[in-house]
């Protein structure tokens, strides 16, 4: 099924940026200057809005795959 493709993708995305954070957090202790802030504010805190809008936008396309997938159906039952 294409929407249960889309789900595991919207998953594992958010798994994904989970791990990064977690190892993110780790390189505070060896790494906690301005260069490591100024590479946190530009593109990892970013990454957080944007994840959350994908798996959004994956989810209603699921939703979509869904509808598309039971009108079809509906539409082969009739003929």
């Amino acid at each position: 099924m294409a929407n249960a493709k889309v789900i595991a993708g919207a998953t594992r995305l958010k798994q994904t940026i989970r791990v990064l954070n977690d190892h993110w957090l780790v390189t505070e202790e060896a790494w906690g200057d301005a260069v490591r802030r100024r590479f946190e504010d530009a593109h990892l805190a970013p990454l957080a809005p944007a994840v959350d809008s994908a798996v959004a936008g994956m989810q209603k396309l699921a939703e979509v795959l869904d509808q598309v997938r039971r009108d079809c159906s509906d539409r082969s039952e009739l003929s």
